[in-house]
């Protein structure tokens, strides 16, 4: 007996073939050439004692939008950029004690040119020298309000800069004491918008 699979019942079939969760495509890229180093790169934060301030699967997220850019959902920054991003996952883990950001909603970390191209990435990004990593948030009263009152407090000693794309959608470095909002420049950041800084 012959069974007919309709074209819609194969598009079924395959997506139910394919890694649903960000985890498991992460175990499926580590097998590709282009991650070849991952095990160096994770070596190299343990030594530096900053591996377990996120989970690799979420360091490596290339973009938020790396589906429409056709690119690769995750990215290994050269081993030259490795020292970059020490600072930030030091801030990172801080943030989190604090109850501030998840480690595992990064979405964004070291880009290329043409990804950061592709995604309206300015051309002095810090994704571009690997020391800056975007997250999401929960929406959570108080959210902004407590991370600004954080920045202001320890920012300047961590070089912090706390960028908002949205309420919701953060961008993280340690390249300089700074904030900015949707125009990126400071008078548009959620932590400078009023005097209380409550947005």
């Amino acid at each position: 007996m012959i069974k007919i699979i309709t074209a819609g019942l194969l598009v079924v079939m395959l997506s139910a073939c394919r890694p649903s969760t960000q985890e498991e495509r992460f175990r499926d890229w580590v097998k590709l050439p282009e991650a070849t180093g991952v095990l160096d790169y994770q070596g190299y934060l343990r030594r530096e004692g900053v591996a377990d301030a996120i989970p690799m699967s979420s360091l490596l997220r290339s973009a938020r939008r790396w589906r429409a850019c056709t690119a690769a959902e995750f990215a290994l920054p050269p081993r030259t950029a490795w020292a970059h991003i020490v600072p930030t996952l030091r801030a990172t883990r801080k943030l989190q004690v604090a109850g501030l950001v998840d480690g595992r909603l990064a979405v964004s970390g070291y880009r290329s040119e043409k990804l950061n191209k592709c995604v309206g990435g300015s051309s002095r990004s810090r994704h571009l020298s690997n020391n800056a990593l975007d997250f999401d948030l929960p929406r959570t009263a108080g959210n902004i309000k407590r991370l600004c009152a954080y920045w202001r407090k320890q920012g300047p000693a961590l070089g912090l800069g706390l960028g908002f794309y949205t309420e919701t959608k953060i961008h993280l470095d340690t390249s300089g004491f700074r904030t900015w909002g949707s125009d990126y420049t400071w008078r548009t950041s959620l932590c400078t918008e009023n005097p209380a800084g409550v947005p």
